[in-house]
């Protein structure tokens, strides 16, 4: 099981590195920082994520990724925002509250917004918005995915229960590379 869960990693990483060659600076290339693997799991989290066909009023449509609070991620926000999801052009937005929030597609709540995190769950509740964020218990306390550390490497936990609320369906592949919480 060790074995399979470790392959899973290594495709659900590997194919961000591949999309993204080209779009990180050599001198960066052979040891990304957690921006960079923090970018890559939000492009990659787009792959294993199904939204609603109401999420979208048109095919063209641009995918609204969000930021919300400091922007952690730098230039790796450049990267995404050359990429697509399905027919959907990535768009960058920085949403400047929770209100403001809906109509995001997906939405990186940073850890420099704890005290607006509760506020801005309440008002996306059941809402097609794929919520992420670096804060710690993110997804227990009703967000959708949260980064967390095992042994010095950057890995995920998610909260399916919240995501099908929002009408969101994680594919089996996510709920096996990541951590599942309740």
């Amino acid at each position: 099981m060790k074995r399979f869960s470790s392959l899973l990693w290594q495709l659900f990483f590997g194919s961000f590195a591949l999309a993204m060659i080209g779009t990180i600076p050599q001198a960066c290339a052979d040891s990304p920082s957690e921006s960079q693997v923090k970018g890559a799991y939000l492009y990659n989290f787009t792959k294993f994520v199904t939204w609603p066909s109401s999420a979208f009023a048109h095919e063209k449509d641009p995918f609204q990724l969000c930021i919300l609070g400091q922007n952690t991620l730098g230039p790796i926000l450049n990267a995404l925002s050359q990429k697509s999801v399905g027919t959907h052009p990535i768009a960058i937005r920085h949403p400047e509250s929770p209100q403001s929030a809906i109509g995001c597609h997906l939405l990186f709540v940073t850890h420099s917004e704890p005290e607006r995190t509760q506020a801005l769950l309440a008002t996306i509740r059941g809402k097609p918005i794929l919520t992420v964020s670096d804060q710690n218990e993110f997804a227990k306390e009703g967000g959708m995915i949260h980064f967390l550390r095992v042994n010095d490497t950057l890995r995920f936990a998610v909260n399916q229960e919240t995501a099908l609320q929002a009408g969101l369906k994680i594919h089996a592949t996510l709920l096996q590379v990541g951590h599942v919480v309740k």
